[in-house]
């Protein structure tokens, strides 16, 4: 009889918590704004892969300079702020999250040259500012304020290279988030910005030698292909100061693989120049020329292959320093002859 009583109240109980989470849910139904999505058209467009038909019926949404793409982005647009605006919280969490950010935050200091550089952000800056001084104890200046490169805040600190001596700051940039970088030059000391100007960068570091310096970079694309042209050829030059782009000296490619990648850097005593070629967003092949002079380079190919990764930490006596994951899920130090390498 007990048990009954036990089950019959369970029951009620049961029957009750459904009866509420029914309520809440209706209710919360009515709350929310009925959305009238746009119509995603669909078009015909079949591929066919390795003897098999895949329908793309929204092929047409990959034009991103028409038209039609450009109304069907702005009306989901609609859709979203229109919600986002009317959550009655919002500009609280804003309000918290602001707070608790904002407060000064600090890079690791480094020294270039006679002098120490390092990154700031005072707090809620959208990009940290680079600071330089004569030592670390005495308050430093504003060298390079990315903050400012546009009125819009549109253009970003990509990348930046010291030269040995610390006299040139080289820095690329990036305008709305693009891949594509330019990159510029200032003497240090003065802060004054040298005529040198590249265009067409991409996936590129900036590596110091002597008075240039080496650095990746595409063909000028046609206009309609700037921004979702597919970019081919990836080369590695090197650019004295002074100099004009076009005067630039072609250093590495591969007119075998349109769609590599080719990144240069050098070791810390500059005598060795370092390639890595790509082909996706891990495992790299790794490249290596001794480098007395531009015009005897001779690239070795020291390791082959997309499947692991090759990074050169340091040469010692022709010996080369390199951190590998070949053979090693968590990755060892490796040596490997310059002059016989063998993986």
């Amino acid at each position: 009889m007990l048990n009954q009583i036990k089950l019959i109240d369970m029951k009620k109980k049961l029957l009750i918590f459904i009866v509420t989470i029914s309520i809440f849910m209706t209710s919360c139904v009515q709350n929310v704004d009925h959305f009238n999505y746009p119509v995603a058209k669909k078009v015909d467009t079949v591929d066919v892969y390795f003897g098999h038909e895949v329908a793309d019926p929204y092929r047409w949404l990959e034009d991103d300079n028409s038209e039609e793409t450009a109304k069907w982005v702005a009306e989901e647009n609609k859709i979203t702020f229109n919600y986002l605006n009317k959550i009655p919280f919002r500009q609280a969490l804003e309000d918290r999250l602001t707070e608790i950010w904002n407060y000064p935050k600090y890079g690791v200091p480094f020294k270039k040259g006679e002098k120490y550089f390092f990154f700031k952000n005072d707090g809620i800056q959208n990009q940290s500012v680079l600071y330089i001084s004569n030592d670390l104890n005495e308050e430093a200046q504003v060298l390079l304020d990315p903050n400012k490169l546009s009125d819009d805040g549109t253009v970003a600190l990509a990348g930046l290279g010291f030269s040995k001596d610390g006299k040139y700051l080289a820095y690329s940039t990036a305008s709305g988030g693009s891949d594509w970088n330019e990159i510029y030059v200032m003497e240090v000391q003065s802060g004054k910005m040298l005529d040198d100007h590249i265009q067409w960068v991409k996936f590129s570091g900036i590596s110091w030698w002597k008075d240039g310096f080496f650095y990746s970079s595409y063909d000028k694309p046609k206009d309609d292909d700037v921004l979702s042209g597919q970019n081919q050829f990836h080369k590695i030059y090197y650019h004295k100061l002074g100099n004009t782009q076009k005067e630039d000296m072609l250093i590495f490619q591969n007119d075998k693989e349109p769609l590599r990648n080719y990144y240069a850097y050098l070791n810390e005593d500059k005598t060795f120049l370092f390639g890595n070629e790509t082909e996706r967003t891990s495992g790299n092949s790794l490249y290596a020329a001794t480098i007395d002079s531009l015009k005897d380079l001779k690239f070795e190919l020291i390791a082959e292959g997309f499947d692991y990764e090759f990074g050169v930490v340091d040469v010692i006596d022709n010996n080369l320093l390199l951190k590998t994951n070949y053979k090693a899920p968590k990755s060892t130090i490796v040596y490997v002859d310059f002059n016989n390498p063998a993986m």
